[in-house]
């Protein structure tokens, strides 16, 4: 079967939200084939069945001329899918950056979290949650993420902000990536987060906390408010609960 070639090699957020893609032409049997940029490759060791690539290595690929090209296409050779770019090639709302990314290939984005599936690997999370953080099994905090973009930029949003119990700040260490702190998430009373790559993985787990999240601006809010379902959305304006609106 011919290969498929999927163009979104960042940001991570991104990635976690197109693997519904990736499984519904894995499952109609073409190979997935993935470049992911350089720095954010550690993706591949906990979403299988993908044939991952270094952005680097496939550059130097003769197949990586299909990357100068935008859109859609399923030939003789291969099905090549430019999910980066779907909001210019494809998209007729500009307030839908995210769903035009699976209107390019006719299917629907709400259901995404039913794909989005990941191995967890639990001596690195309890490394981190119990040996780095000092978290213990009845611990009471607030987990808060200000980080954002795949080249990591603190927003710096949600500093200044009060929480109502004592504050786990996500941190880029080295040694551990995103995943490893799904047990931190899972564990939380209260998560506050801007919209990222974090808001994917707390959608499909299990958590009993409170899910807060805080869009930028008005279509960033548009643009994810029947992605995410596992929390108390705010507005880009919200200053207290009673403005945020209630997904969950």
């Amino acid at each position: 079967m011919k290969p498929c070639i999927i163009k979104q090699p960042a940001g991570v957020g991104d990635v976690f939200f197109l693997q519904k893609i990736a499984h519904m032409y894995r499952h109609s049997g073409h190979e997935i084939i993935w470049p992911l940029r350089d720095h954010i490759f550690w993706i591949s060791e906990y979403i299988p069945d993908i044939t991952w690539y270094k952005l680097s290595e496939w550059m130097m690929d003769p197949r990586s001329q299909i990357f100068n090209y935008a859109g859609f296409a399923d030939n003789e050779e291969l099905v090549y899918i430019d999910c980066s770019t779907a909001d210019r090639t494809f998209n007729t709302d500009p307030t839908r950056i995210m769903s035009a990314k699976f209107g390019l290939v006719g299917m629907k984005h709400t259901d995404w979290g039913n794909y989005f599936k990941f191995d967890r690997k639990k001596d690195k999370e309890d490394e981190l949650y119990y040996d780095v953080l000092g978290l213990k099994d009845d611990s009471e905090y607030s987990y808060v993420n200000d980080i954002v973009h795949t080249d990591i930029r603190d927003a710096g949003r949600l500093g200044g902000k009060e929480y109502d119990y004592p504050v786990i700040k996500n941190e880029v260490l080295e040694g551990f990536s995103l995943f490893d702190w799904t047990k931190v998430l899972e564990n939380a009373k209260e998560i506050h987060t801007i919209p990222t790559a974090v808001c994917f993985i707390v959608d499909v787990i299990d958590t009993k906390g409170k899910v807060f999240y805080y869009p930028n601006d008005e279509r960033q809010y548009k643009d994810i408010i029947d992605i995410f379902s596992n929390c108390l959305l705010y507005t880009s304006d919200a200053a207290d609960e009673e403005d945020s609106v209630d997904l969950g």
